[in-house]
This record gives structure tokens, sequence and C-alpha cells, in this order.
């Protein structure tokens, strides 16, 4: 497509204050006519009449091949800020926005944020990436999730001002985050099946029933005493590690549970919602993806310390649900949309009873239900990644767990149990070579072989009476 345009170069020569000569080149782009007056665009304060040529020639090329964008002084900080961020927050999930906007604002605009939108090259945007890949100003070097989120911003800022045309290209098109060498193996960290029954027992341990701690010496008045704590039991956290445990749900989606979504008698969840954290503000949104809303079996076992756990809320409800104050019933039981999990909280003034549980407070709550329990230390993600492993170690097939899992696809989980797939393949192969191996028959079944007569010499008498024989 012509556009018709063409330019030329001159020299502007002034004198400054001082009275000293100064001069610069700049170029002129001659346009189309409209309105019977030709139409023109001046860029000027180059240095040499080479660098004012090189920069019309840029521009005639542009033009001419449809993809010139009208220069602008707008900072990619602003675009970032006051475009993108508030348009993909009409279609993205609260806790996402959150995270785009933390990574926006720690690892994307310290560096990228004062240069002119159209003036970011696709060597500042993997110079951002070299930098947050390596240890840095006291902090360590972002992880392989943190680095591809942060890619995921600055490719969608750019992205959307290309479409937008605001630019000519995306530069961040082609560059990706530097691969990160893992040390050893790589294999997400999970318990075994062995380990997961251990930890239940250990959870039946400390939460299934009252218990008291080791004895002490305390002092009081000059005074000294033995002092023991009883520890309640917690049915609760008992009922929540179990589902976790026995089902791999995922945190937020084990704290958004109500009861209409846990059927006791056919013994299934359906999930619906996720409790999830948005920056410092606990929201309830959609499950994480399209496959996310699913029905799940659960096991008898899990369903009868659901039963316990309701009863016990129950009975807390009665208890604490209303109290008297100035003669009257005043409702202090916070939840008032059937969470299946909830506590109460004894170190507020005033105490706080029906609270339905806070994601990180799960999360802070399994690190301590561990200790003592003789296991590997394991983030509570781990809880899902041993689910996993056990399902597909069982035989169980990689659709089937990837729709329990609630993933998007089976390429997801694939992708994260890289390790056990090819564990679980490598085993099916060996079975099925195996089972081969066995039908065949045996060396006495399959009869004997005449082994190939050696050819004859060519000189030999019996070659030439077989030449005489064949003539």
């Amino acid at each position: 497509m012509s556009s018709g345009a063409t330019g030329h170069v001159r020299e502007r020569v002034w004198t400054d204050r001082n009275g000293e000569e100064r001069h610069c080149w700049d170029y002129t782009i001659e346009l189309a006519i409209v309105g019977g007056r030709r139409q023109r665009r001046k860029h000027g304060g180059f240095r040499t009449k080479k660098l004012a040529e090189a920069a019309l020639r840029r521009e005639l090329t542009a033009r001419e091949s449809g993809v010139f964008v009208e220069r602008s002084s707008l900072s990619f900080a602003d675009y970032l800020n006051d475009t993108w961020l508030p348009m993909i927050s009409q279609t993205r999930r609260l806790s996402t926005h959150a995270n785009y906007q933390r990574d926006a604002r720690l690892h994307v605009a310290p560096h990228l944020g004062s240069l002119a939108l159209q003036d970011v090259r696709p060597i500042d945007v993997e110079s951002l990436y070299l930098y947050l890949a390596k240890p840095h100003d006291g902090r360590g070097a972002l992880g392989k999730r943190s680095l591809h989120n942060v890619a995921t911003v600055v490719h969608g800022v750019l992205e959307h001002a290309l479409r937008l045309e605001l630019i000519a290209r995306n530069p961040a098109a082609k560059i990706t985050p530097p691969a990160q060498e893992v040390a050893g193996d790589d294999e997400v960290a999970h318990w075994s099946a062995e380990q997961v029954a251990a930890f239940l027992d250990h959870v039946d341990a400390v939460c299934g029933a009252e218990r008291q701690l080791a004895t002490v010496r305390k002092s009081r008045k000059g005074i000294e005493y033995p002092y023991t704590r009883t520890v309640p039991a917690d049915p609760m956290q008992r009922a929540l590690w179990y589902l976790i445990a026995t089902t791999g749900l995922r945190r937020g989606e084990a704290c958004g549970l109500q009861w209409p979504d846990i059927d006791l008698k056919e013994a299934s969840i359906t999930v619906r919602r996720a409790r999830v954290l948005a920056g410092n503000t606990v929201v309830e949104s959609p499950p994480k993806t399209r496959r996310g809303r699913r029905i799940i079996a659960v096991d008898a076992t899990t369903i009868a310390v659901l039963r316990e756990w309701r009863a016990a809320q129950k009975r807390a409800f009665m208890e604490y649900g209303h109290v008297l104050k100035d003669g009257k019933s005043v409702k202090v039981w916070e939840d008032a949309e059937g969470h299946v999990f909830t506590h109460n909280v004894y170190f507020t003034r005033p105490k706080r009873y029906g609270v339905v549980v806070n994601p990180d407070w799960v999360t802070g709550a399994f690190q301590r239900v561990q200790v003592g329990s003789g296991l590997p230390a394991l983030h509570l993600h781990g809880l899902r990644h041993s689910w996993a492993t056990a399902a597909l170690e069982a035989g169980e097939h990689l659709r089937a767990v990837a729709d329990h899992l609630g993933h998007a696809d089976t390429a997801i989980t694939d992708r994260v149990y890289t390790h056990t797939v090819r564990r679980v393949q490598d085993a099916a192969a060996l079975r099925v070579a195996a089972l081969i191996s066995s039908k065949r028959a045996g060396p006495d079944k399959l009869g004997t072989i005449a082994a190939p007569k050696a050819p004859l010499a060519p000189d030999s008498e019996e070659a030439a009476e077989g030449r005489s024989a064949a003539k």
C-alpha cells in the first residue's frame, strides 16, 4: 500500500543567548493534499545530517508499509497503570488482577516505567528478565513462575498498545525469560501415599482428642508450681486436613466450601467457588479454571470426619450463635452463608465466633500441625501434589486426574507431573512387554529351523557338478 509521502532534510542555524552559533538538522514529511492544502509533519533536533536522513527513511518506510505510528510522549508506566490494569480488571479474577498489580509495582514499573511507551526495545525487555532472574539488592532471584507472571504483564501491556496502534510492533513478542537451571530433580514436592497416611494418623493424634502438653515449672509471687496445658480437640482442623489430603482440593476451594456443596449421603462435593486473597482482602470468586466447577467423590472415612465436625459446629452455633445483651438476643456468629470451615478467634476483644477461615491462616495452620509428625517439611499445596502423584501411580488415567483436580486440560497435568507420568509410562511399557513375552511360545515349541548351507567355493568339484546339472 503506497502512502504517497515524500520528504527532505534541512539544516537549521541560529544564535543562542550567549551569541554562539548553533545548528541542527530536521526533516519534513510531505503528506497528501487535504482541502487544497498539503499536510506536512516536521521532526527536528538531529545532531547531524546523516541521523536526520536515517530517521526520514525509517518513517517513509513505515508509512509505506502501513505500520507508522504518530509520535507520543506517553510513558510505559502511565499506560500500564491508567489503561492496561483497569482494562484487564474487567476480564480477570480479582486475585489475578491483584497479582498483576503487585508484579507491575515491584518488578516492571521500576525498570520500564520511565521509558516512553514507543521507546521500549527488545533489549530493554530482555535486560529486565535477566536482572530479575539473578539475585539483586539483597533479594533472591525470582522463581520460574514469578518470572512468567512478570513476562505476562510486560507482553500484555505492549500487545494491547499494539492493537490500539500506539506502537508499531511488540518488542516483547520474541523475548522470553531465561531458562533457569534446577539443581537435581525438579519434581514437584510431595509426600508418598504412605507419608500422607502417616500425616493423617498424626492429625488424629493432635486434633482428634483432647491432649495434654508437657508439664513445665512456672513461678508466681516467688512460688514455683507445676503447670500442664490441656489442648482441646479440634474437629474443624481434623476435617480440613482430611478433606484436602484425600481429595486434592485447592486451598481456596476448601475455604470456600459451604454445607449445601457437600452431599453427605452420596459422598460427593460440588466445587462452586473459591475463597482467595486479592491483595490483603479475602474475596469469593468462581473456580480458577473453566473445568474448576466440578463434582468429586469423597471416601467414607472423610465423610465420617465431616459429619463429626458438622455436629460440633452446630453445637458451637447453638452456644455462641446468639448472646443476651441488655436483655436482647444479639447475633455474634459471623458466618451467615453456611461455610464448612469456621473457627472461633479468642485473642480479639471482643471474642469472635463462627469466623470463616482465612486462606493465609490455613497455610500457617498446616505448617504448625506438621510439627512432631516426623515427616519432611511440605508446603500446603504439596498435599494437592501428593494426591495427584498417588492417583497417577495407582494407574488412574491422566484425563481423570485432570478432571478431578479441575485443570483446564491434560497438558497442565502432564507438565506439572512430568516425572510421575514418565514413571507410570515406563512401568506400563514394562508390563506390556512382559505380557507380550508371556504369550510367546518357548524355544521348545518353535521347532527346529535348518541353518542355511554355506556357499560353495566357485572352483570346487561340487560347484562344477551343479553347473553341469543346471545346463
